[in-house]
């Protein structure tokens, strides 16, 4: 599965709204995406600063 990550986000929370599983979590740190992801991009598409990133799978790995 793909990996999603969560850059420098301006904090409007779309993607918090958005999740379908609650994947994303504030932290201290900024948002952090959990093992609760499922990998279906929707907070990728809400994103309106470009924030979140899908590193795709290493090779090798299923």
């Amino acid at each position: 599965m793909a990996v999603v990550t969560i850059g420098p986000c301006q904090g409007c929370g779309a993607c918090l709204l958005t999740c379908p599983t609650h994947a994303i979590r504030p932290t201290p740190a900024g948002l952090r995406v959990t093992d609760r992801c499922t990998g279906c991009l929707e907070c990728l598409e809400i994103c309106p600063v470009d924030a979140i990133r899908v590193d795709p799978e290493p090779r090798g790995e299923r």
